[in-house]
């Protein structure tokens, strides 16, 4: 019961759907269950430099867009990249998807849009902004957000089916065009499962991380778009994901935490080659 309600409560945070008071939530991203990751004083509607990364122009750009869970690999890839001289942005959001579809969350019986309907105007503005401020030379791109259903006049699209699949597909789409208007180099780092959450048929009815995941890689192969998985490291015998080595991962069961977090980045300057050429200067 106890792993239930934690899970419940990550991805409440994960939606943004968690008001701080009995008031209306408002565009104000949530907090996260585990470790803070360091946020403006404004709140994270504006991309921003990660601490522990050098601030000149002259450095080398790797953005990261997307949801909370890519702010979790903002702030690891500082650490890890920072030092070796490349700049990382945040040009993520917490609670929003990485396009702007008008997304539903379903947290504790209660059905709303993600941060009260203000992630597609925050998601164009944020991605407009960090290619425009900081001309990035990669954009890492991490959402499991898609995974919810979508709202339209007449009602919504299931999670999971096909009309859901392409209208995602489509807002990939217009995300892509948006962010690689600077000759930015783009690679998805796919969803992992949620931690200890049983596994689902790729075929099965309903959404499903693995849904998730397969329509990214059908995606990426009509585009000239990377892509990296982390779960060889972080869930590698596939779902359900538990500690590896003594290691949680994610004691959220979604967000990264020490020391997990830590050895996510590594692995990613290890097998994004691009990555791994601008930490070598080259």
């Amino acid at each position: 019961m106890a792993g239930r309600t934690l899970r419940r409560l990550s991805l409440a945070l994960l939606a943004g759907v968690l008001p701080l008071s009995a008031a209306r939530a408002d565009p104000s991203p949530p907090h996260h269950m585990n470790l803070p990751k360091p946020t403006p004083r404004g709140g994270d509607a504006a991309p921003f430099v990660v601490t522990g990364s050098p601030a000149a122009d002259t450095a080398p750009t790797v953005a990261v867009i997307g949801d909370s869970v890519a702010r979790d690999y903002a702030y690891y890839l500082a650490r890890e990249l920072g030092p070796r001289g490349v700049r990382i942005v945040d040009g993520a959001l917490s609670g929003c998807p990485v396009g702007t579809l008008q997304l539903i969350s379903r947290i504790h019986d209660r059905i709303a849009p993600l941060r009260g309907g203000a992630c597609p105007k925050l998601v164009t503005d944020k991605q407009r902004a960090v290619v425009a401020r900081f001309s990035p030379k990669i954009i890492l791109w991490h959402s499991i957000t898609e995974m919810w259903s979508i709202a339209d006049g007449k009602g919504e699209v299931p999670s999971g089916s096909t009309e859901w699949g392409r209208r995602v597909m489509a807002q990939w789409d217009d995300t892509l065009g948006r962010i690689t208007r600077g000759g930015a180099r783009v690679v998805v780092i796919l969803p992992l499962w949620y931690e200890r959450s049983a596994p689902h048929r790729l075929d099965g009815p309903g959404p499903s991380v693995e849904k998730l995941r397969d329509l990214y890689v059908r995606w990426a192969a009509r585009h000239q778009v990377g892509v990296v998985d982390v779960a060889p490291l972080a869930c590698p015998g596939g779902p359900p994901c538990a500690p590896v080595r003594g290691v949680d991962f994610r004691p959220d069961t979604t967000h990264y935490d020490d020391p997990g977090g830590v050895q996510v980045a590594a692995y990613l300057r290890a097998h994004v080659p691009a990555l791994a050429r601008l930490a070598g200067g080259r």
